[in-house]
């Protein structure tokens, strides 16, 4: 399955030889069970590392919640009780941007708002937290935004991605390395060709039930059109059950994106069956009208902190599946890689900031001599 070839690069231990810089090390056959950014990703730096890498989905290329988010580049602001978060994210964001700089979004202004009422965070802590961090933040008062509802609002430092440039550069890469890509699933039949095989599947798949703290969450992504002086702005309103919204990449359409309503249906059992309706309409290619939608319901709650949106009007639904930790009290969302045989690791996250990270891990561990090895962080 192996054998000795010679790779340029780093981070790989072996016996040295050759030009300078060059280090000699076994290339693996490696098998990437999920295509989204997380596999992508892995694939791809994989591939570069001189591996020989096989990519796997049955769904395509960034198909499933990579494609159905809210595309927000993560930046600490979004989890002031969990300072893992905003340490992971703030670590992670570098590399991210740096790995898919034509799909950043910086045209976009990115505003975070603390309600008077029903927030986990005080404005005060928000501060507090986002100082001892040093991640930039702006006080401001924005004329479409209502004060009578809002305590505070912030002008932050964020972006998001455009996910058709993001899924292009990726195909891209991938045709440019000449990394098969098969449309199907991978199977345990096949795991005796290859070394080592990375399952970068959110949590699930065979990777369900392996990850104890997820629950898993059917979400409602909604497709808006907001009036002109909305347009471009990304706000969230933290830390409860609000509801904001999010450009739609660089389409001048928008986003709903609330804690309280888009989520249709949640369980803690790994093993859990999709219900109807929603089982026949996870990860459709296009958005959809939906006649149980949650945007009326959305559209009310965002005109409490926004009244202009109270105008939105609806282009469609999209659905898919949200695994999180189920961890309330921190609301925590950090990396997690578990190898539970040796060669076969999993890969969870819940958030795409640290794609590039978990590359760069999964990469260390593939080309390391250790035989069994497993990291949570």
């Amino acid at each position: 399955m192996q054998n000795s070839r010679k790779i340029l690069g780093r981070n790989f231990r072996g016996a040295s030889g050759g030009l300078p810089g060059e280090v000699f090390v076994s290339a693996k056959s490696v098998a990437v069970a999920g295509a989204g950014i997380y596999g992508a990703t892995i694939a791809i730096r994989l591939a570069e590392a001189g591996h020989h890498v096989t990519l796997f989905d049955p769904l395509g290329i960034l198909r499933a919640a990579s494609a159905i988010n809210q595309f927000r580049i993560h930046s600490g602001y979004h989890y002031p009780r969990s300072p893992e978060t905003i340490q992971e994210t703030l670590e992670a964001r570098a590399e991210f941007t740096e790995a898919f700089v034509s799909a950043i979004i910086h045209s976009s202004k990115h505003f975070y708002a603390i309600p008077k009422e029903g927030s986990q965070t005080s404005p005060d802590l928000f501060e507090q937290v986002m100082a001892r961090h040093e991640v930039f933040f702006k006080p401001c008062k924005p004329a479409w935004m209502n004060f009578e509802f809002i305590d505070r609002c912030y002008e932050v430092d964020e972006q998001i991605y455009d996910p058709d440039i993001l899924r292009s550069s990726v195909e891209r890469q991938i045709a440019a390395l000449k990394i098969p890509f098969l449309q199907r699933e991978f199977t345990s039949e096949m795991r005796g060709e290859y070394d080592f095989v990375i399952r970068a599947c959110y949590g699930m798949g065979p990777s369900r039930g392996l990850f104890k703290i997820a629950k898993y969450q059917v979400a409602e992504k909604i497709l808006i059109e907001l009036p002109a002086q909305l347009r471009g702005i990304s706000l969230v309103v933290i830390d409860g059950p609000f509801t904001a919204f999010d450009p739609y990449g660089s389409s001048g359409k928008a986003q709903f994106g609330s804690a309280k309503h888009t989520n249709h249906w949640t369980t803690t059992d790994p093993l859990a069956p999709v219900p109807e309706p929603y089982a026949a309409l996870m990860n459709a290619l296009e958005f959809a009208p939906f006649a149980g939608t949650r945007f009326e319901a959305m559209r009310k709650d965002s005109a409490l902190a926004v009244p202009a949106s109270k105008d939105a009007q609806y282009l469609g639904s999209r659905f898919t599946m949200r695994v999180v930790e189920n961890n309330p009290a921190e609301d925590r969302r950090t990396l997690l890689i578990q190898e539970s045989a040796p060669g076969e690791l999993h890969v969870f996250s819940g958030k795409v900031v640290s794609a590039v990270k978990a590359a760069r891990l999964i990469c260390e561990r593939v080309g390391s001599p250790i035989p069994n090895w497993e990291m949570t962080k």
